[in-house]
């Protein structure tokens, strides 16, 4: 029997076994900063903080201290963006739990605003539900009634093959790659006509 023929079945077998990941995600909506992480495993993969200033994302690693300025309308901006639409129907959605803090400064609009919120999570997590039936989802929530702040955090477990990401990954990077050709088209017929 020839044994080198099993080299590449655990290699297909590796490509078709889903990989669990886990994403975490803050912000502060007044202050416009926050941070997310992407975990493998429960070892970091990435973890960078964010802050949203003049129109563009202010990027941060957690140990460094350099920073990064993309602009959204950028070619990373159209890559998430394209990225996560074509990987959405082909991640297998485990856990998803939202917490978050509010506050208006008086307790009356601060619990009605609360109460809007998990309304809105409510319908959210009902959808998800319909689509996603074996998924654990929950909403921790915090009022604080004295204070004015507003803070959100989501904390999720994804699975996905390895196929999966490499097929969309490839397909992603073409689609951009035409996307933002066609917007420095219409940026050089815009200054052109002006």
């Amino acid at each position: 029997m020839n044994y080198y023929l099993f080299i590449p079945f655990f290699i297909i077998v590796l490509f078709m076994l889903p990989i669990k990941f886990k994403v975490k995600f803050s912000c502060n909506l007044l202050n416009r900063n926050g941070a997310f992480g992407i975990f493998l495993f429960k070892k970091k993969l990435m973890h960078q903080r964010f802050w949203l200033k003049n129109g563009k994302i202010l990027l941060q690693d957690e140990n460094e201290v350099k920073t990064m300025e993309i602009e959204f309308d950028s070619k990373e901006v159209i890559f998430v963006d394209v990225f996560t639409k074509l990987i959405k129907n082909k991640t297998r959605l485990k856990e998803l739990y939202l917490f978050y803090n509010v506050g208006l400064a008086d307790a009356f609009s601060s619990a009605m605003f609360a109460g809007i919120i998990n309304l809105a999570c409510l319908i959210l997590f009902t959808n998800l539900k319909n689509t996603r039936p074996t998924a654990s989802m929950a909403v921790y929530d915090t009022v604080s009634y004295n204070r004015a702040v507003l803070e959100f955090a989501v904390k999720t477990h994804i699975s996905i093959s390895l196929f999966d990401v490499a097929y969309s990954f490839i397909i992603c990077l073409i689609i951009t790659n035409r996307i933002a050709k066609q917007k420095l088209e219409e940026k050089v017929k815009q200054g052109v006509k002006t």
